[in-house]
């Protein structure tokens, strides 16, 4: 079944995307997952309208594929990419000391890249992937980077990529990794969750006073990559009732371009100036759930995930070092 294109202007929610190029005009945009989906769009609109962008992204050959197809749209576009696997925190790492090397005084940081309901699997340290990548590997890299945002001395939006999947999270301290149990969905809803209090705790211990905001976002439901897992599934697969099911589903969904609307919003509005610590649905803020305002799990959160990336990178370093040469035989003879 395939949809007209008046059937697709028809769906409720529709709207083009407005970003004056004045907000935008010749700010240094960072976002992660920007070779595809609503970080491409993301990307794109912002490199439209003049901002400098830089994409990071796991797959090079998908970054310089984004990367051309803007150049292609926009001729004067300033675009680059940088190698991002955020499920691997020794290059989360080296992407944070490319930043800081770089000099560049980023303007917007969007933490945008995600995985959604995986099977089990694990990241490069051990970490359930989902908490790995979407919770985890953002939190690292942010904080990475924050000296370097904030010698900039001057404001800086940073945009959290999360999603209302976060009403059905919890965050399990006893359980984090989901090994006792694993439920796709209850995994992703915690690492969504967790991008939410991340978000909270950061706005709260930078201050009022700090130039940096940080805000989260719920992009709505949206056609892209980020279903690839159900649609993998073995389950999925063998339902006859599944692709049309999913073909239903994507009739209500919107487009790449439009779930970039919050983004795009938080980046550039200057509705958006100064507020910080928010969380945002259609481009206006919005109550998350009660566990997300927990202050003290928020805080512990905050804890554990630094403890947690910190002693796993700090292992990768080591195992990756090359061993020592074993000392010299001694060759002198007492007298």
């Amino acid at each position: 079944m395939q949809l007209s294109k008046q059937a697709l202007a028809a769906r409720p929610g529709r709207r083009a995307l407005s970003v004056r190029a004045s907000a935008v005009q010749g700010k240094n945009v960072f976002i992660t997952g920007g070779n595809t989906g609503i970080g491409y769009e993301t990307a794109l609109t912002l490199a439209r309208e003049g901002a400098k962008v830089t994409i990071a992204a796991r797959d090079s050959n998908k970054a310089a594929k984004a990367l051309a197809q803007i150049r292609a749209a926009v001729p004067s576009a300033q675009v680059e990419s940088l190698p991002l696997d955020l499920a691997d925190l020794t290059s989360v790492s080296d992407c944070a000391k490319r930043v800081a090397d770089s000099g560049v005084a980023y303007d917007v940081w969007i933490n945008n890249a995600g995985v959604m309901a995986t099977p089990k699997m694990s990241t490069a340290q051990g970490f359930e992937f989902q908490l790995g990548v979407n919770h985890l590997g953002h939190f690292a890299l942010t904080t990475a980077v924050l000296p370097a945002l904030q010698a900039a001395n001057k404001p800086v939006r940073v945009i959290n990529v999360a999603s209302a999947a976060h009403l059905f999270g919890k965050i399990d301290f006893d359980d984090l990794m989901r090994d006792r149990s694993y439920d796709s969905w209850e995994a992703y809803g915690q690492s969504k969750l967790a991008n939410i209090m991340f978000t909270y705790e950061m706005a709260r211990r930078l201050g009022p006073a700090s130039p940096i905001t940080v805000n989260a976002l719920h992009p709505g439901v949206v056609k892209t990559e980020l279903g690839r897992y159900m649609i993998e599934d073995d389950k999925n697969k063998s339902n006859p009732i599944f692709p049309i099911a999913m073909e239903i589903m994507r009739f209500f969904m919107l487009e790449p371009v439009e779930g970039a609307a919050t983004s795009l919003y938080l980046a550039t509005s200057p509705e958006a100036e100064g507020v910080t610590g928010k969380y945002w649905i259609k481009s206006k803020r919005a109550v998350s759930s009660n566990d997300s305002y927990n202050r003290e799990v928020q805080e512990r959160l905050w804890e554990v995930s630094q403890e947690l990336t910190a002693s796993a990178l700090s292992k990768a370093r080591a195992a990756a070092a090359p061993a020592a040469a074993p000392a010299a035989a001694s060759t002198a003879v007492s007298a």
